[in-house]
């Protein structure tokens, strides 16, 4: 479901179709709480949901994690597929650590280690390119009414609204329009957003009267679980006029849908559950 819809169904959750506690921007800003919770527990399971690879050159031996990077999970120089294994800290750079030019040089394994949004590659000159698989970050959720300057081809981000003003954020987010202009739109892909003016390169055509939600990257069978955690923290603040028991419920009903959400999670592909064996053969 998308971000607007969302929203529609908080506002019905905490009895509150007219702002009055809380506005959109605040329950969007708890939806994304609530997502962020949810990646977080996804990326804890084995079934690889966020993962997504990038090539990657390093300069003088340090790679840039791509701006979307959550956590690194595994690299390997693209041309010749050797692993490069993770040292856990700078602390144990010494113990391996090698100068030369290249890797091709030294028979032992390549390794790296992690350096504020970098990676370091323990070989000082490193510079062959690799592929870096890792979890991605998921975007914040967006919804509202696009604003002057939407048009052919562009959706513009309400004015005020709480939007990442970072270029290329939203690049592969998908959008859906509830009503004016566009209404009916299904999985519109921004392909560029620019953070400066807030404006989205789609392919359809709106205008400041189209009612809009992003899509969360996440899995579509974790928005119940972004939404039950978002109702859980809007009615727990303290100006909330919501009964005990009925904040009681809405915990309840968090805990059994988070329950079935991490049953689902244990595996991507169903009934699979391989184990691998590895042998040493003399």
């Amino acid at each position: 479901m998308n971000t607007y819809f969302m929203l529609q169904l908080l506002r019905d959750q905490i009895a509150e179709s007219v702002a009055a506690h809380w506005d959109d921007d605040k329950l969007v800003g708890r939806l994304n709480l609530a997502q962020r919770k949810v990646a977080i527990l996804v990326q804890g399971y084995p079934g690889s949901w966020l993962l997504k690879s990038a090539d990657l050159t390093p300069v003088d031996g340090v790679i840039t994690l791509p701006s979307d990077c959550a956590k690194p999970v595994y690299m390997e120089e693209k041309s010749s597929g050797r692993v490069i294994s993770w040292l856990d800290n700078v602390r144990t750079r010494r113990v391996s650590r090698k100068v030369a030019a290249s890797l091709d040089s030294w028979t032992g394994a390549p390794e790296a280690y992690p350096l504020l949004g970098t990676l370091e590659v323990n070989e000082s000159g490193y510079t062959t390119e690799v592929t870096l698989w890792y979890e991605m970050r998921v975007p914040d959720l967006m919804a509202g009414t696009a604003a002057t300057g939407s048009g052919a081809a562009a959706l513009v981000f309400p004015d005020e609204s709480p939007v990442k003003h970072v270029n290329d954020y939203y690049n592969g987010v998908a959008l859906e329009v509830e009503s004016g202009t566009g209404a009916g739109t299904v999985g519109d892909t921004i392909s560029d957003y620019d953070g400066a003016t807030r404006v989205c390169t789609v392919t359809g055509t709106y205008d400041n009267t189209s009612v809009f939600g992003t899509v969360s990257r996440l899995p579509e069978e974790c928005h119940p679980l972004i939404l039950a955690e978002a109702t859980v923290l809007a009615v727990a603040k303290p100006s909330s006029n919501i009964d005990k028991e009925v904040f009681q419920y809405y915990v309840n009903e968090r805990r059994d849908v988070k329950r079935d959400l991490q049953e689902w999670l244990e595996t991507q592909i169903k009934g699979h559950r391989r184990v691998q064996v590895t042998e040493d053969f003399i």
